[in-house]
C-alpha cells in the first residue's frame, strides 16, 4: 500500500503536527506559494487528527503525480492529480484544498475505518460492499466540515457545498429508484456517479446524497443527546472498536449500532433513509440545528425545470437548536 514516483521531484517544506512530519513531493508542481499550501494542509491535518486523537503512521507523504483528475488514498500518504495549475488564483487554492482534505480523511475512513468486505481484498474478483456511502459520503461530509474547523472556509461556503450536494439529488429522478445501500453495490456497474450511459435516471450518486444523510445523522444524534454527542463520537468509536481492537472491518449491522449507541436512541425508522428510497425529510432534520432549506426554480428545458436548494437560517430559534448550529459550525 504504498505509491512510488520517480522523476525530477520538488519537495515543498514539511510540517510537524503531533511530532509527525507531513511532506508533500510533487512532479512538476508550478509556480505559486507553495507556503500558504503548506500552511493550509497543516491546518487541515490538525482538524483532523483533533477527532480522533491520535496519528496512526509515523509520517506521511502528499504525493503530486502531475496533470490529471482525482487521487487515490493510502495509509500514510495519498496520491493526487496536481500540477499547480491556478494555484495563485485563491478560489483554485480552495478548491484544491477541499480536494486534498478529502483524500487526507480518507486514510481514517476507508483505510482503517473500513468495511468487513473492503480489506483483506480478493484481487481475483470485484470487492462489493453496501457501505461505500459510509467510506465516500461521510467522507465528503468531513471534508467540508474540516476545512470549515480548520478556519479556511466560511458559513457561506460550508452551505453551498451542501447545497450542490440537496440539488444534485433532489433533481435526479433516480433518488426514487436506487437507494445509497443498492448505489454502494452497483458501482461495480453504475460507476460511482451513478449510470451515465443507457440508463441515465435510474441510479443515484453516493457522493451527493451520502454527505446529505451524514449530515441528517449528525443533526439527529446532536438533536437527540442535547448536542453531548455528534458524528464525530460514532467516528471515534468505529476508530477505536475495530481498527485499534478488533483489528477488521465493520458490517451494516455494526455502523447502525455505533450510531444507536452514541445517539442513545434507536435509529430503525432513519436508516431508511440508506435502505429504501425514502424521500429526506428536511424540515425535520435541518430543523433540529435551526437549518431550512428553500427551494427555487433555476430555469427549464424539455424535461422540465430544475430546481434549486439553498440553506438557511430560521427565524427564531430555541435554545437547543442555537447550541446545535453554532456547535456544528466549530464556533
Amino acid at each position: 500500500d504504498c505509491p512510488i514516483l520517480i522523476g525530477k521531484l520538488e519537495e515543498f517544506q514539511p510540517f510537524d503536527v503531533k511530532g509527525t512530519t507531513h511532506r508533500f513531493i510533487a512532479y512538476k508542481p508550478g509556480v505559486f506559494d507553495h507556503k500558504l499550501l503548506m500552511d493550509k494542509l497543516k491546518k487541515i491535518v490538525e482538524a483532523s487528527v483533533e477527532i480522533f486523537g491520535e496519528i496512526p503512521y509515523n509520517e506521511y507523504t502528499f504525493i503530486g503525480i502531475g496533470p490529471g483528475r482525482g487521487g487515490i488514498e493510502h495509509l500514510n500518504n495519498t496520491t493526487i492529480s496536481f500540477d499547480g495549475s491556478g494555484l495563485a488564483n485563491p478560489e483554485t487554492m480552495n478548491k484544491m484544498i477541499n480536494f486534498i482534505a478529502h483524500e487526507y480523511f480518507h486514510h481514517y475512513n476507508v483505510k482503517r475505518i473500513r468495511p468487513f468486505e473492503l480489506g483483506p481484498f480478493n484481487y481475483q474478483t470485484e470487492n462489493r460492499t453496501n457501505l461505500l456511502w459510509v467510506s465516500e459520503g461521510l467522507t465528503v461530509y468531513y471534508e467540508y466540515l474540516i476545512v470549515k474547523r480548520a478556519g479556511l472556509a466560511n458559513t457561506e461556503t460550508l452551505f453551498e457545498n451542501f447545497n450542490r450536494n440537496i440539488t444534485a439529488t433532489e433533481n435526479n429522478p433516480g433518488r426514487l429508484s436506487q437507494s445509497l445501500q443498492q448505489a454502494s453495490y452497483a458501482t461495480w456497474s453504475d460507476g460511482p456517479f451513478g449510470t451515465q450511459g443507457k440508463d441515465p435516471g435510474k441510479s443515484i450518486s453516493y457522493y451527493d446524497k451520502g454527505p446529505v444523510v451524514g449530515l441528517f445523522i449528525d443533526f439527529e444524534i446532536r438533536n437527540a443527546t442535547q448536542n453531548k454527542k455528534s458524528l464525530d463520537d460514532v467516528m471515534r468509536k468505529l476508530y477505536w472498536t475495530f481498527y485499534k481492537e478488533k483489528q477488521r472491518g465493520f458490517t451494516e449491522a455494526e455502523f447502525q449500532a455505533a450510531c444507536e449507541e452514541v445517539a442513545g436512541i434507536s435509529l430503525t425508522n432513519f436508516f431508511e433513509y440508506v435502505y429504501t428510497t425514502k424521500e429526506l425529510d428536511y424540515t425535520k432534520y435541518l430543523g433540529y440545528a435551526g437549518l431550512k432549506v428553500d427551494v427555487q426554480t433555476a430555469g427549464s428545458n424539455e424535461k422540465g425545470s430544475k430546481r434549486q436548494f439553498k440553506l438557511s437560517k430560521i427565524e427564531n430559534p430555541n435554545e437547543l437548536q442555537k447550541t446545535i448550529l453554532k456547535s456544528w459550525l466549530g464556533e
